[in-house]
């Protein structure tokens, strides 16, 4: 039986709920929250590491650029016309109670309004690596986009030799719909976007 065979249709449908502001979202381990200026030491602490950034757009930053970058993602915080931008950073939890600690953040794009299309990215300290807040965090934003914003697809494009952020997309419930071949000159060289997605009716049958 195929996949499409097990899944239930739904009825064509925009997005709901806008516009929306960034409001925090809980998960049993982690905080996801609008950025802070509070947060520059902590996202400092994985912009400027070569292995974060050798996927992303840019180089690492130094001090300075990581403060310019947060002050432009702070102001990303509401989705109302397509185009716009939410940047939740990641907060876990100190196990003494102090302050939370800043392990990476996930970006939600506003696409298609219409179309109820959503994209999302990550970025997460390595340190955070291999204890599943990454899978963690993208499953909320996944339960926001579905659950309040009236998402019929949300997307994630990648390089294809970004085998962690592959097996995110995967362990979340994204399928690999295309492979684009050396479709853009990234960093000096040809490169591969692979397009992960999942559809409402694919989100609300795995629950």
């Amino acid at each position: 039986m195929s996949d499409e065979a097990t899944t239930t249709a739904v009825e064509p449908h925009g997005a709901t709920n806008l516009p929306y502001a960034a409001e925090a979202l809980h998960t049993e381990r982690l905080l996801l929250r609008p950025l802070n200026t509070g947060d520059l030491e902590d996202a400092h602490a994985y912009q400027k590491l070569k292995d974060v950034v050798r996927y992303l757009y840019w180089e690492v930053h130094d001090h300075d650029e990581s403060a310019e970058h947060l002050r432009k993602r702070i102001a990303m915080n509401r989705l109302a016309e397509n185009g716009d931008g939410i940047v939740f950073a990641v907060e876990l939890a100190d196990p003494t109670g102090g302050p939370g600690r800043v392990i990476g953040d996930i970006s939600l794009f506003l696409k298609n309004a219409n179309w109820g299309k959503f994209e999302m990215g990550w970025v997460f300290h390595p340190a955070a690596h291999g204890h599943g807040y990454a899978t963690e965090a993208a499953q909320r934003v996944l339960e926001l986009c579905f659950d309040e914003l009236g998402a019929h697809r949300v997307f994630a494009q990648l390089d294809a030799r970004n085998d962690a952020s592959a097996r995110l997309c995967e362990q979340i419930g994204m399928r690999q719909e295309a492979l684009l071949r050396e479709t853009e000159i990234f960093k000096g060289e040809w490169a591969d976007t692979a397009v992960y997605a999942i559809l409402e009716q694919e989100f609300r049958s795995a629950r």
